[in-house]
């Protein structure tokens, strides 16, 4: 596999790592009534493009933890998916949902939360 794509599956592990921080704060806010209009929080968009990425994906504490019950699943901006590494599983107007292709899981596979892949 080419090592950009690995490198891009790595830094997609970094950025849910940093968004399972944000989301410990949101559900903080949104238990003690703060949640934003809609109950919508900005969290990274976790597509790991060399660089970085400044896009944000607006979810649902409840979106985000659907998300999370797969070790191989990310939350995208729309348009950041990449075929290369991942398919669709999820797609609306705020985010999509990928799950990696089976051979870069094992370079995703540190979820902080020990969720399985299925």
């Amino acid at each position: 596999m080419k090592k950009r794509l690995e490198r891009q599956a790595r830094n997609e592990g970094l950025i849910r790592n940093v968004n399972e921080r944000i989301e410990r704060v949101d559900k903080d806010a949104d238990a003690r009534g703060w949640a934003p209009a809609g109950g919508y929080f900005q969290f990274h968009c976790e597509c790991g493009r060399a660089g970085g990425c400044g896009a944000k994906v607006r979810m649902t504490i409840d979106e985000y933890e659907v998300v999370r019950l797969q070790d191989d699943r990310f939350a995208v901006a729309p348009g950041h998916e990449d075929g290369a590494i991942e398919r669709v599983v999820v797609t609306n107007d705020r985010f999509v949902v990928v799950d990696k292709l089976d051979q870069v899981e094992a370079l995703v596979a540190d979820d902080p939360r020990g969720a399985p892949s299925a």
